[in-house]
């Protein structure tokens, strides 16, 4: 894996739910070993492919699935179902606005692309929920 990848894998944990520690007992792996293994520069120990799905999973991200989709030309798109999550349609139009201003924002800033992807991800979800809830209006469900 390129020292590119590392970096994301490492953000991805360091950003977790939980302290890198609980992360790597819930994986099954000491402490020091999963740093080292996350660590690029770390010749000695490099982090198996076979555990990025579980690391993904203990850290509900899929950034470093992103970031390889993104080198390739692709993106990753979620299957799990839209539905709106707010009363009316109006409240959840009005959250896909913070969710796009904080998108151009990431871009102005120049901040991670990796960053920048995972928010585009989630004003294309936004978008999708505002589709959903207008197709249900329109068609009286």
């Amino acid at each position: 894996m390129s020292k590119e990848i590392y970096e994301v894998i490492k953000e991805m944990v360091e950003a977790g739910p939980a302290p890198v520690k609980e992360l790597a007992a819930e994986l099954g792996k000491p402490y020091s070993t999963l740093m080292r293994e996350l660590n690029p520069d770390d010749q000695g120990a490099k982090l198996g492919v076979e555990l990025l799905l579980p690391l993904m999973r203990a850290c509900n991200s899929v950034m470093p699935l992103r970031y390889l989709a993104s080198r390739m030309g692709q993106r990753v798109v979620s299957l799990r179902e839209v539905t709106p999550d707010k009363p009316s349609m109006l409240e959840g139009m009005l959250t896909t606005y913070p969710a796009l201003a904080e998108f151009h924002q990431a871009i102005m800033e120049g901040q991670p692309m990796e960053k920048v992807a995972e928010l585009r991800e989630n004003v294309i979800h936004q978008v999708q929920v505002d589709f959903v809830a207008y197709s249900r209006k329109k068609s009286g469900d």
